[in-house]
């Protein structure tokens, strides 16, 4: 009986002492381990940044043209005054009438009126054929001593003048009030170079010419412009403006 129990007993320690030896040998398992926590629990040195998106690049704007430049004109050079004309030469002579602001009516022209009388040498003649200058329309301006009356002379070539004779006709009759000279190089662009205001040739009856003088310039075109008229007192023939000769000398 004691052998039998002995034997057991032996047998037993056996099993435990090989069940300890088991146990020692075996490695524990390990837990799994959250993917997503060992990385939120890894040390900052080995984490894997997600990559930063790069921003998307600024148009570069458009370069603005450069405005082309506006070129400067050259300008032209004043005209010369033609050397060969002598000085005190009466150039109206040789001139075309450019413009006139009346013509006289035919009636008038056989009498020795027309605006072509104006500049062909003769101050005033009343014997035939007479020349007696010339006169704006008779019987149209009935009433307004300030409209206007003028005469344009082109000149043969630029010539430099400074002076201007007005002729009055017969004892200065319908003789203009206030008038004035300009000058111009192209015909457009004018320049007063003399005036004069309250002329009292019609009162004095006097017909010696107005002698309007000026600095010496050269010029192309010569206008004599009247702005205020002698007023007839009575009669049909109206407000009328007489000249017996206009000339213009070189200077």
């Amino acid at each position: 009986m004691k052998k039998a129990i002995l034997c057991i007993f032996l047998i037993l320690t056996a099993a435990a002492l090989l069940l300890s030896a088991c146990t020692k040998g075996a490695d524990p398992v390990s837990p799994t381990k959250d993917p997503a926590s060992s990385t939120a629990n890894a040390p900052s040195g080995d984490a894997t940044a997600a990559p930063t998106e790069e921003p998307a690049p600024t148009d570069e704007p458009s370069p603005t043209d450069e405005p082309t430049p506006t070129e400067e004109p050259t300008p032209s050079p004043a005209p010369t005054a033609d050397p060969s004309i002598e000085k005190g030469a009466n150039v109206a002579l040789s001139a075309e009438i450019d413009d006139v602001s009346s013509t006289t009516g035919e009636t008038h022209v056989q009498w020795g009126w027309s605006y072509e009388f104006i500049n062909d040498g003769i101050r005033w003649d009343a014997n035939p054929p007479a020349s007696l200058g010339w006169t704006t329309n008779v019987g149209v301006n009935l009433d307004d001593p300030l409209q206007e009356e003028w005469i344009v002379f082109e000149l043969e070539n630029y010539t430099l003048i400074d002076t201007v004779n007005v002729c009055p006709t017969i004892s200065a009759a319908c003789f203009p009030i206030d008038f004035h000279i300009e000058v111009s190089l192209d015909g457009k662009n004018y320049v007063t170079v003399a005036s004069v205001e309250g002329c009292d040739r019609v009162r004095t009856g006097s017909d010696e010419p107005v002698v309007m003088t000026f600095e010496p310039v050269t010029a192309k075109y010569v206008q004599f412009v009247a702005t205020k008229l002698y007023e007839v007192p009575s009669g049909n023939d109206g407000i009328l403006m007489q000249i017996g000769e206009i000339e213009i000398i070189a200077g």
